[in-house]
């Protein structure tokens, strides 16, 4: 999320644990995780390869982007167009993905293997208050090698791929406890509209 392309009222609509937050003023710091795959062999097809994420999500974390880098330290090393080749790999890396959350809740993120290059700019488009994962959450990505890079010699392999999830966290962990039914009531004593949510918690009750 950029909150400073949302102003806090908007905010309070999409989250309003996040909107509460920035109204009290209290600092928030940027965090990277990675999900890295690495290829031994460029054959095609070939069993998908398990990226798990390099980092415990302590606290409740808000997703900017996702974006990614591709390393093939072999192909090519030494040319003078090695660093032209990385950069057009980019374009067309011929691997896809999928990506899962586990624990509270778990769910698919990409429920098919979709190409690399597709997934990257979802949440820029489709999340314009970020996409929140919560405290004891993680992120798990499969690779699949769909097309062999141009260089098949022995030498060629590794591959690796790496998938970075930017984002931020709030300084304060208390908020980590915080329901955003609580978060609305706070926004609504200090002014904000937030729609009333009784109505959907009183028809998940009924269920």
């Amino acid at each position: 999320m950029e909150p400073k392309a949302l102003n806090i009222q908007e905010l309070a609509i999409y989250d309003p644990v996040a909107a509460y937050g920035i109204c009290l003023g209290i600092p928030r710091i940027p965090i990277s995780m990675n999900c890295a795959g690495i290829f031994s062999s460029f054959a095609v097809p070939q069993i998908p390869v398990e990226g798990d994420l390099d980092t415990t999500i302590a606290q409740r974390t808000w997703i900017d982007n996702i974006t990614y880098s591709l390393q093939q330290p072999n192909v090519f090393a030494g040319n003078i167009f090695k660093t032209l080749y990385d950069t057009m790999l980019k374009q067309a890396p011929g691997i896809s993905c999928q990506i899962q959350v586990q624990s509270g809740p778990r769910y698919l993120v990409s429920p098919q293997f979709t190409p690399l290059e597709n997934v990257a700019p979802l949440l820029q488009q489709h999340y314009p208050a970020g996409w929140p994962l919560f405290k004891q959450q993680s992120i798990e990505v499969n690779f699949m090698l769909t097309a062999p890079p141009p260089a098949v010699n022995p030498n060629g392999p590794p591959y690796i791929v790496t998938m970075t999830f930017n984002g931020w966290q709030f300084l304060d962990h208390t908020l980590d406890e915080l329901s955003a039914s609580k978060a609305a009531e706070c926004l609504k004593a200090m002014g904000f509209f937030v729609p009333d949510t009784a109505c959907v918690r009183d028809l998940a009750g009924s269920r």
